[in-house]
């Protein structure tokens, strides 16, 4: 590939290891992977590379965040947004049609954004009017927050906690709010939360 204006052959080399590596791998590396990725054992070196890569326009570094480099003139990344969601009583489940950029954070392609109305998740620092990132999936987990669709109709957005074969509790993370048991039937895990957005 010929070389861009004002790069050496080094930093060419970093530049075009950065590139394929977040098209493989959907996400940016560390200095530890790019030094390794072109064959040097210094992490300062990588991290002079990246510099100048800065310097010449070719990415942005993004201060206090893991892997926080992002290639410039890079599509940018969409993800579709299914809504709102409750974060209080459950509402019914209303599809919009806004969608939210969203550049390099969450690439999965089962991931969705929702936008949460109401409180009853403060306390895991889920606010009202925040955007969370959704991975879709039926499966449970005991520590992270799901999507859950109560009787094919209304969505909410809880901890869960399985009571017994047929009994499932939904458990906010507000003290103003109540847990809630339902039959399993009347559930259907559609996600958890894997991230969350807030626009001031």
């Amino acid at each position: 590939m010929k070389n861009h204006p004002f790069l050496t052959n080094k930093e060419q080399k970093t530049y075009e290891y950065i590139r394929e590596y977040s098209n493989k791998y959907r996400k940016y590396p560390l200095l530890t992977e790019i030094a390794r990725g072109i064959g040097i054992k210094s992490k300062g070196v990588a991290h002079r590379y990246v510099k100048a890569l800065e310097k010449a326009g070719k990415l942005t570094r993004i201060s206090n965040r893991h892997r926080g480099i992002s290639l410039k003139n890079e599509k940018s990344i969409f993800l579709k947004s299914l809504g709102k969601i409750a974060a209080g009583g459950p509402i019914e489940a209303i599809t919009d049609q806004q969608r939210i950029q969203l550049e390099y954070l969450f690439t999965n392609k089962k991931s969705y954004a929702l936008k949460v109305k109401g409180d009853s998740m403060i306390d895991a620092g889920i606010h009202d009017g925040d955007w969370v990132i959704i991975e879709e999936g039926s499966k449970a987990y005991k520590s992270k927050v799901h999507v859950i669709l109560i009787d094919n109709q209304d969505v909410t957005l809880k901890y869960i906690e399985k009571i017994n074969s047929g009994q499932i509790k939904l458990i906010p993370a507000n003290k103003r709010f109540k847990e809630v048991i339902y039959p399993v039937e009347r559930i259907l895990i559609q996600g958890h939360v894997v991230g969350q957005v807030r626009i001031y």
